[in-house]
């Protein structure tokens, strides 16, 4: 018992500390998201010469110039086009893959599973040149749909996460469709992936911050001004901070709002997605 007590308490006072440390770190980037925000409404010579004082004046004309004369909504437009078919197509695939090697017993079945885990260790970085020349033969460069491709390919985190959850539900689960006379495809459409909803909102949310944030890929593939996305849009301001400081704080600040948005509505989705992997057969 005295056993058991020393080690509930170690437990939480290690709970304690996790907490604390995460309080620190919500308070902080709450704290730069406001620093950010109230300085986008400065304009450039009141922030650097006054950084700490009070304002000469608070306005929006550092989101008037990103709107209108930068055409921030077009930048904008693509990447919520280049995030929206990226996802759909890549929780199409992923889900598929990972219920094909969950639900089948065939050879080469468990080398696909440390492919796909090993696959999590490598980015696209490393295979860029061989990407690029295969998006040139087919004449997708400077076109979204060279970034969507590679984007709805990085599967890898996804069927890892939608395999363990397949794999861990009871085979009644599978043997009752089968005498209610549904089919394979009727099966995984109507009752697995809704059962893995939580699972595919946690993976949506997180490959949204990946895919929304990305800047190596459209700065590859997306070199005209028509085709970039918001990532080129904030380091076109962001690499001569000096001169840029005021339109900076304001092109950020924009490109930050869409995904804490999709954090704030959908934080629960992601908590249950988590709790979802320990479900057991």
């Amino acid at each position: 018992m005295k056993t058991r007590d020393m080690m509930s308490r170690h437990q939480g006072k290690t709970a304690g500390l996790v907490k604390l440390f995460l309080w620190i770190y919500s308070s902080f980037t709450f704290f730069m998201l406001v620093y950010m925000m109230y300085h986008s409404l400065r304009p450039r010579q009141d922030i650097l010469s006054n950084t700490f004082g009070k304002p000469e004046k608070l306005s929006l004309d550092n989101y008037i110039k990103l709107i209108v004369k930068d055409h921030f909504f077009r930048y904008f437009g693509n990447s919520v086009m280049i995030l929206a078919v990226s996802l759909a197509l890549l929780v199409f695939i992923s889900s598929i893959t990972a219920y094909g090697i969950a639900r089948y017993r065939f050879k080469g079945r468990k080398f696909l599973r440390v492919y796909f885990l090993v696959g999590l260790m490598f980015p696209i970085q490393l295979g860029i040149v061989p990407v690029f020349q295969i998006m040139k033969n087919l004449n997708l460069i400077n076109h979204p749909l060279s970034v969507i491709l590679v984007s709805a390919a990085n599967i890898s985190m996804p069927v890892f996460m939608l395999t363990d959850f397949f794999a861990g539900l009871p085979r009644e689960i599978y043997e009752a469709s089968l005498i209610d006379g549904a089919g394979e495809w009727m099966t995984f459409r109507k009752i697995m992936f809704p059962m893995a909803s939580p699972i595919v909102f946690s993976v949506c949310i997180t490959v949204s911050v990946q895919i929304w944030n990305q800047f190596f890929l459209p700065l590859i593939f997306l070199q005209k001004d028509v085709a970039k996305t918001v990532p080129l849009l904030v380091v076109k301001y962001t690499g001569k901070l000096i001169n840029t400081m005021d339109l900076a704080m304001a092109v950020s600040t924009l490109s930050t709002i869409p995904i804490l948005l999709l954090f704030l509505v959908f934080s629960q989705k992601i908590l249950d997605g988590v709790t979802a992997g320990g479900v057991k057969g």
